[in-house]
């Protein structure tokens, strides 16, 4: 016998949110026929920070909505209570529009505008309005405009600089220290681009220019990460009233990729190829586009060669307490182009402790990032920028865009075909055993 009491009718539309505010919500969807008509795809109400005291309330509310709903699809009809209610509604609208055309607030419709008035307002919610409730919501239409309008609530006085702007949206999201900084750089640098010094004075214009500037400047990941984060920000921004509109919301849909990372420059190439001959960890990245912590982790036993053709596996392996592991995907047997015979030569063997970590203080990661930061700080060239060379070239060679993901560790590689990588390489690789 199950220990769950009852499920009732509405908690598949209990969901907790971030809010504003946070806590607990009924969020259901509109019915596609009733779309259009209610102007919505979902219905969302508040209920409570915590989910005991969102249950006792979902039960009034979720009431409400099946009535709503019920009415939009007219399958029930209005109560006088409702017919009043939505009138009077009308009826503040109306005035509010007389009230920014400067005319009096007291002006009353005639007869055939105000029919028309009632009708498309009680259309406009999704509802009918039956002939036999006209009167009654003539004379609640009316009668509202003898009341004074409700006073307006003194505006807010809300953060406008950008680190007012990251505070308001921490205490909404709670985020930590380290992604607060990441929120401030990242407005900083929109802010000081477009040459303003709050956040809440960026244009459309602005934005636009924002994103192709990103797009230009960094990688494809880069880029998408980073707008996503401003953009996300904005929206938060205008939730909370911060702004009126999303710059970001309306920017039409990217049509192409950042572009291509440009060659490296020749003269640089070079030397790093007369200086780094001897460098192991260079020469794997330089002609295979490995990962440096790809290549930290190799051992003798990785070189290995199939009908005649030298080979090297990248795969995981552990041994004793250290332990080298990369994700199934990226564990894959490559061709030793002819760049890198003399190194297969001297490496190959059958040991399998890792070539050049043979310490515990000395692991393949540490040695991956020492390597690196070196590379960078003596050469002003990074890994990356080596292995986007080492792409390009083989693009130039005529590797299909999949071949080339194959060989970075970015697919799977059961589809590669020995033939066609022995015409680009040299070599025929070999798959990987099951056992």
């Amino acid at each position: 016998m199950s220990g769950k009491g009852p499920v009732a009718a509405w908690d598949e539309f209990l969901v907790e949110m971030a809010g504003p505010p946070p806590g607990w919500w009924y969020a259901r969807p509109v019915p596609k026929q009733q779309q259009q008509s209610l102007g919505r795809r979902s219905i969302r109400r508040y209920l409570a920070p915590t989910l005991s005291q969102a249950n006792g309330l979902a039960a009034d509310v979720h009431e409400q909505v099946e009535r709503l709903l019920g009415l939009s699809a007219g399958d029930l009809q209005l109560r006088g209570r409702e017919v009043r209610l939505v009138a009077r509604q009308i009826a503040r609208r109306w005035r509010e529009r007389l009230l920014a055309a400067a005319l009096p607030s007291t002006s009353r419709p005639d007869e055939s505008e105000l029919v028309e008035l009632l009708m498309n307002g009680f259309r406009s919610r999704g509802l009918v309005l039956e002939e036999s409730d006209f009167l009654e919501a003539r004379e609640a239409f009316l009668g509202q405009l003898s009341k004074p309008l409700p006073t307006l609530p003194a505006p807010q006085r809300r953060p406008n600089t950008v680190a007012g702007w990251v505070a308001a949206r921490q205490r909404m999201r709670r985020v930590g220290v380290s992604t607060r900084r990441v929120w401030q750089r990242e407005l900083a640098r929109l802010t000081a681009f477009s040459d303003v010094s709050l956040p809440g004075a960026i244009t459309e214009g602005a934005a636009f220019r924002w994103r192709n500037h990103v797009l230009s400047s960094v990688s494809l990941s880069t880029a998408q990460r980073r707008l996503s984060l401003i953009e996300a920000f904005y929206a938060d921004a205008m939730r909370t009233a911060l702004v009126e509109r999303n710059p970001f919301a309306s920017l039409p849909p990217l049509l192409a990729s950042s572009l291509p990372p440009p060659p490296l420059d020749s003269e640089l190439l070079q030397k790093l190829d007369q200086e780094r001959q001897d460098d192991s960890l260079y020469l794997l990245v330089r002609w295979l586009a490995l990962r440096p912590g790809e290549v930290a982790g190799l051992r003798p036993i990785d070189w290995t060669s199939a009908e005649g053709q030298p080979l090297l596996w990248i795969r995981s392996w552990r041994l004793g307490q250290q332990r080298h592991q990369l994700q199934g995907w990226q564990q894959r047997c490559l061709p030793i182009p002819e760049e890198l015979t003399p190194l297969w030569h001297q490496c190959r063997g059958s040991g399998l402790e890792p070539l050049w970590t043979m310490s515990p203080e000395t692991t393949p990661r540490r040695l991956a990032r020492r390597w690196s930061d070196g590379l960078r700080r003596n050469s002003f060239c990074s890994p990356t920028e080596l292995r986007q060379e080492c792409c390009r070239q083989w693009r130039e060679k005529g590797l299909p865009e999949l071949v080339v993901r194959q060989l970075l560790g970015g697919a799977s590689s059961d589809s590669l075909e020995p033939s066609q990588l022995k015409t680009w390489f040299g070599s025929s690789p070999i798959q990987p055993s099951q056992g």
